[in-house]
């Protein structure tokens, strides 16, 4: 089967350019290619399209071969560069391999062009695959696997954040601290698989009706926290009233509709905290008081004050 190569080549002379394009075709690629020659020319295709291979002259009229494999080097695009270059000595090789580049062929011997270029697309996609692994354990060290939302920990970060700019600016940052109120009928009777989608579903609705500098977060099991940056109590309170009418809709499931509801506990800086840690103990603590209520949101109060509660509506 027939591959297709996306290659760059750098050269000043079509006739350069053709040589090297026909040796790849020769070799079984489908070849689409563009030809340039200066460095706003190669910036401009850097960055209009996507390229498999980097092939250049070292010696060029408008920019320097090793200008030229610095301007691909610094592209965030992994892409090979192998010289192809009639510049004789041994100098010129080594003076490309300590700039970077992956091979130095003289036009010459171009019957080691081949092998140098599928050596170069095997370790750049090795590199590539690698990146991809590592940025998923960097994802999965902060986010959780089922929902996708930042977990325990990147919540703790950003809400520590929020916080420590609402101190700076005399500003406010409240935090909801969400558990939901028949979960666990639904695991019981339906499985775990449905209450997986059930709190996908809500995941899904939660983000979704949230600003963009806000968080929402899973801290584990049916337990969810919301981060809201810039809020007072009141608009706290409102955006909690919305958030459990939105997860009370049904979620369908396997063509059958399940329903949860929510139990809301509140706590706002700098009000009843001044740090992430305790900000987070005092919303829990108000949301087992709303649960135990049996009211829909609670705003933490100290032993010596009586809890805010507002009844769920409907």
């Amino acid at each position: 089967m027939t591959s297709t190569l996306r290659v760059l080549i750098i050269d000043d002379a079509d006739h350069d350019a053709a040589v090297v394009v026909r040796t790849l075709v020769a070799a079984g690629y489908d070849v689409r290619y563009e030809r340039v020659a200066t460095a706003s020319a190669l910036t401009a295709a850097l960055d209009g399209d996507i390229w498999d291979l980097a092939v250049g002259d070292f010696a060029l009229r408008a920019v320097s071969g090793i200008a030229a494999l610095r301007l691909v080097r610094e592209h965030p695009a992994d892409i090979p560069f192998i010289f192809v270059s009639g510049t004789p000595g041994e100098d010129a090789a080594v003076e490309a391999m300590k700039a970077g580049a992956h091979d130095y062929i003289r036009k010459g011997r171009l019957k080691r062009l081949m092998p140098a270029v599928r050596q170069q697309l095997r370790e750049a996609a090795a590199r590539r695959e690698r990146r991809r692994l590592e940025e998923r354990v960097a994802h999965l060290a902060y986010h959780d696997p089922l929902t996708d939302l930042p977990n325990r920990t990147l919540l703790h970060d950003r809400l520590a954040q929020a916080v420590r700019a609402a101190l700076r600016e005399d500003g406010r940052v409240a935090l909801l601290v969400l558990d939901l109120d028949g979960f666990k009928e639904i695991n019981d009777t339906y499985g775990h698989r449905a209450g997986d989608r059930v709190l996908q579903h809500v995941a899904q609705r939660m983000r979704g009706m949230l600003r963009d500098v806000d968080t929402v977060a899973r801290l584990g099991g049916d337990e969810f926290a919301l981060v809201l940056p810039s809020t007072d109590l009141e608009g706290a309170t409102q955006t909690a009233g919305k958030v459990l009418q939105e997860i009370e809709l049904p979620c369908v499931v396997d063509h059958r509709p399940l329903t949860v509801r929510g139990s809301v506990g509140l706590a706002s800086c700098p009000e009843h905290a001044r740090s992430a840690d305790l900000l987070i103990q005092r919303a829990d603590v108000a949301m087992y008081q709303a649960k135990s209520d049996r009211v829909g949101i609670a705003i933490y109060a100290s032993k010596r004050e009586r809890p805010h509660q507002r009844r769920r509506s409907g």
